[in-house]
């Protein structure tokens, strides 16, 4: 009688039948998990790499800025310092590169190659 009274009151007995669909469960936990870890680390690294293309552009874009800067305080300080030599000589290359103008009589040659 002891022996009924304390299965009773005591965890039921397993079958192999719920052990092994128990086991069953946590394998495709486990792996339903595993798939979740893999696809956010994927999905992760693929943001990284992202954000890593863009920080170089950005750094890219600073440098070339940087470039300018200094070509403007350049011509600042050539027209501070009356150098008009140096003022009328970036000119006159902002003219011919940025705004496509050209001196009276030039030939311009274009390379519709495209080297």
């Amino acid at each position: 009688m002891a022996k009924t009274i304390q299965r009773r009151l005591g965890k039921p007995k397993l079958t192999k039948k719920t052990s092994k669909r128990r086991n069953w469960v946590l394998i495709v936990a486990l792996v339903g998990f595993s798939l979740y870890i893999a696809v956010t680390i994927v999905d992760q690294q693929i943001k990284i790499n992202s954000a890593k293309a863009e920080l170089s552009e950005l750094n890219n874009t600073i440098s070339i800025q940087k470039i300018k800067n200094e070509e403007l305080k350049k011509v600042a300080d050539a027209v501070d310092s009356n150098n008009l030599d140096s003022f009328s000589d970036y000119i006159e290359r902002v003219a011919r590169e940025d705004l496509d103008y050209v001196k009276n009589g030039e030939v311009v040659f274009i390379n519709i190659a495209g080297d």
